[in-house]
């Protein structure tokens, strides 16, 4: 982990990847980039191989997962980057087929105990997003543009696509609650290091972080506990 400018940075090359055996059998791999205990927020990184399938389940925590490599399919829709699952707690929901290998970026709250489940539920509750349904809207920083993906549902989880022009560059600012974001496309450089794909820069609540400065643009996720 480095620290800039106020933000505590993982790098995705210095993460080690962990194997995941599901209920199933079935393996994947995640990297951890922070366990939060005291936000109740786990937030990572997951890869399914060609061709996984994850059955229908039900988890006594509730998680907002992002694709952000490859599509997942579920419910007759295709979900690809920047599409979204809210999976609430102890609502079953599945299954999803990865016809391709997919990354998912997760941020979970609470038990990830995953138990398969045969049916849906009587209510449905659990949400998929499609960010191309969503506009593009500029920034409350002003130096890029958001759509927000998950602002309800998930308790105090606020979950947002971020993404700033070739050379934009976002000033020092402050947030009064925590934040964090993952690059999905491009780059950012701050204090002269450069931090690329799925490199994860972590903002602690009223602590003053930037500047950051998107030479070639980027997107980023951005996650907040409000």
């Amino acid at each position: 982990m480095i620290k800039l400018a106020g933000f505590e940075i993982t790098r995705i090359a210095d993460t080690p990847w962990q194997k995941r055996v599901r209920f199933d059998g079935r393996e994947s791999r995640y990297a951890m980039y922070n366990d939060d205990l005291e936000m109740g927020l786990r937030m990572s990184i997951v890869e399914y191989p060609l061709g996984s399938v994850e059955p229908r389940h039900v988890h006594p925590g509730t998680h907002a997962t992002t694709v952000v490599k490859g599509r997942a399919l579920i419910d007759g829709l295709t979900l690809k980057p920047l599409d979204c699952i809210l999976g609430p707690s102890h609502e079953p929901h599945g299954p999803l087929e990865y016809p391709d290998s997919c990354t998912l970026f997760s941020c979970f709250q609470g038990s990830n105990d995953h138990s398969e489940v045969k049916q849906l539920g009587a209510e449905r509750h659990y949400r998929l997003i499609q960010a191309d349904n969503l506009a593009w809207e500029k920034s409350e920083s002003g130096a890029g543009e958001g759509k927000t993906l998950v602002d309800h549902g998930a308790g105090r989880l606020l979950l947002r696509a971020v993404k700033f022009a070739p050379d934009a560059t976002l000033a020092r600012h402050t947030h009064p609650y925590m934040r964090a974001s993952l690059i999905v496309a491009g780059g950012a450089v701050i204090e002269g290091e450069q931090f690329g794909v799925w490199d994860f820069l972590y903002q602690r609540k009223g602590v003053e972080h930037g500047p950051v400065h998107f030479p070639n643009g980027a997107t980023l996720l951005s996650v907040a506990m409000r």
